[in-house]
């Protein structure tokens, strides 16, 4: 009894099998399986993949333009160096060109120095170049800026270096007279680095903007270097003699080359 029970189950599942796939419904089940299953995991992978091999070629695309941007970088820096090196050699040709048509007419001899330092305390008392005794640098030597600026003379010297007081020092005396030659006095520095015109005598006239100039009385400047502009004249009537106040001809900033004048005495 089981085994005509077990046949005929076979044999009814048999034929719903065969008209089921006559009447295509396999096929539709394969269709929605495949429209709802299938494809869209096919698309979505398919999508994902194209985005990945999309974003790798942007990876690459901005790996490549960091690295030419990196390489023009170091072609124009390489190109700056080089303008600013060519800039430099052209500035320091003007700089003794001028410097060398200040003192043609009294046959001086005049070497270029760079600044290598200044003093870290007190920088408008002091500065260091790079020429000293072995390039013909003597103690009280005049240092001048081109335009025949006075800056101040050499103070000590080494083999390769030497010192220069600047005549904004408070160790500086520099003996001056006007342009007009009616006045004569002592321009001397002080702590702050200003400039004060002294020892001139009452009857003298000051004018403020009036120009001084190194007088060569003191066996240190050469005459007709010069010094600074009166800004301001002190009104002291007890005083012995008239002062004034002095702006000088270069500041801090304008020091990073200077001339020494070595046949100054």
């Amino acid at each position: 009894m089981v085994r005509w029970q077990q046949a005929l189950a076979i044999f009814v599942l048999t034929l719903v099998l065969f008209f089921s796939d006559k009447a295509g419904f396999f096929d539709f089940s394969i269709n929605m399986i495949n429209k709802f299953t299938v494809s869209p995991i096919t698309k979505f992978t398919a999508g994902a993949l194209e985005e990945s091999v999309f974003v790798f070629k942007n990876i690459l695309g901005i790996r490549q333009i960091i690295r030419e941007n990196l390489f023009l970088k170091s072609q124009r820096d390489f190109f700056r160096g080089e303008y600013f090196k060519l800039l430099g050699v052209e500035q320091e040709n003007d700089f003794l060109r001028r410097a060398l048509n200040s003192e043609k007419e009294n046959n001086s001899k005049i070497i270029l120095a760079r600044i290598v330092s200044f003093d870290p305390f007190y920088a408008s008392e002091a500065f260091l170049i790079d020429k000293g005794s072995a390039d013909g640098i003597n103690v009280n030597d005049a240092v001048i800026l081109p335009g025949r600026v006075v800056v101040g003379h050499i103070k000590a010297v080494s083999s390769k270096e030497s010192r220069v007081l600047l005549i904004t020092s408070a160790q500086s005396r520099v003996t001056v007279s006007a342009a007009d030659g009616k006045l004569s006095g002592v321009v001397s520095g002080s702590a702050s680095g200003a400039l004060n015109l002294d020892l001139v005598l009452k009857d003298a006239q000051l004018s403020p903007g009036e120009i001084l100039a190194t007088s060569g009385l003191d066996g240190i400047f050469p005459a007709d270097l010069l010094v600074g502009e009166i800004t301001k004249i002190a009104d002291n009537s007890a005083a012995s003699f008239r002062q004034a106040s002095v702006r000088p001809f270069f500041t801090l900033r304008d020091l990073k080359q200077v001339f020494v004048i070595t046949s100054s005495r």
